[in-house]
């Protein structure tokens, strides 16, 4: 470990809990593969909050996951079948906007913000993505679940589109852009986004950005996969390593696959990390907000330690979500 922070881990027997959220109550919610949600309760227990489900004919892989204002969940499958879901205590199913032909690819990412929009990313166009882990491949875009449930893209042409965060207050929309190894952002108000992306950080060699969340002091965090590393950026997009597990050779072994055009799954699914393995998301929890909860690919359990810095309130942070679900410890 690059830092001396004290980690601890929460949840257990958890399958690729790539995204993770938490609210008021203590409650950490984490993406689960195959079931939708893993609900982690301070008391320790967990809850599956859906039975193994399906769409497309394919398992349900969901990647991010969003909490709405009725303790309802969305979830952006990524598997090859695609697709918005949703999910409540009645079971999953698709969205409006992944029914009949309008059915929309992978999907990576999905959140509600404090003015009700649902923001959604898709990494790229391309089948299987993974012909678009290269540096040349920038057919990515952001769109909006309008109020009639109709969808319309809003930012195209991005490098592996992954989580967005819009910040109204600092008038941004920021934008994780994997395989560009940087955050983007554009100028965002109530009306929408305006103008084009600009380049907010650039990251250099084996820091692959996946999951962003803002601070409550101008700034982002940002978890990395392949470096297993977490940054903090100031307003003045500065970054600085908060905790990291890189490996040096795996680092160049997988720069070398970008390089040469053979980067596949295999670099995703396989880590040196023993930790922090392949973090791709955060939350913050407690009271004050002034821990993080890293989301991850390939551990079992989630990492806890200090926030620097504390998170502001999400916009879900007082939804309370009923008990429901099979409890599984």
């Amino acid at each position: 470990m690059t830092t001396d922070l004290s980690i601890s881990f929460l949840g257990k027997r958890l399958s690729r809990p790539e995204s993770v959220l938490s609210t008021k109550t203590g409650e950490v919610f984490c993406s689960h593969n195959g079931h939708g949600v893993m609900r982690i309760c301070p008391d320790g227990r967990q809850f599956l909050l859906q039975e193994p489900s399906s769409f497309g004919g394919m398992p349900v892989v969901p990647n991010g996951i969003a909490l709405r204002p009725d303790g309802s969940f969305l979830i952006a499958n990524i598997s090859d079948a695609g697709g918005v879901l949703e999910m409540d205590a009645d079971g999953l199913r698709p969205h409006a906007v992944s029914t009949g032909g309008s059915t929309l690819p992978p999907v990576n990412f999905v959140y509600v913000d404090q003015l009700g929009k649902t923001w959604i990313t898709v990494s790229s166009k391309l089948r299987p993505r993974s012909r678009a882990y290269r540096r040349d491949v920038k057919n990515g875009y952001v769109g909006l679940i309008n109020a009639d449930n109709s969808f319309s893209v809003v930012l195209q042409g991005l490098h592996y589109t992954n989580e967005v965060r819009p910040d109204y207050e600092g008038g941004w929309l920021y934008i994780a852009e994997t395989f560009g190894q940087k955050i983007s952002r554009v100028r965002l108000d109530e009306k929408g986004v305006h103008g084009e992306p600009e380049l907010f950080v650039q990251f250099g060699p084996g820091t692959f950005v996946d999951g962003i969340e803002l601070d409550g002091a101008d700034g982002l965090y940002a978890a990395c996969i392949v470096s297993s590393e977490l940054y903090h950026i100031d307003p003045e997009a500065k970054p600085t390593l908060i905790v990291g597990e890189r490996d040096d050779a795996w680092v160049e072994c997988v720069e070398a696959a970008l390089d040469n055009h053979t980067m596949d799954r295999a670099h995703f699914d396989s880590s040196p990390a023993e930790v922090l393995q392949n973090i791709s998301s955060l939350a913050f929890v407690g009271e004050k907000r002034d821990r993080i909860v890293c989301g991850n690919l390939l551990g079992d359990s989630l990492p806890v330690f200090d926030a620097p810095i504390s998170g502001p309130k999400p916009p879900y942070w007082n939804v309370e979500v009923p008990i429901w679900g099979a409890q599984v410890s």
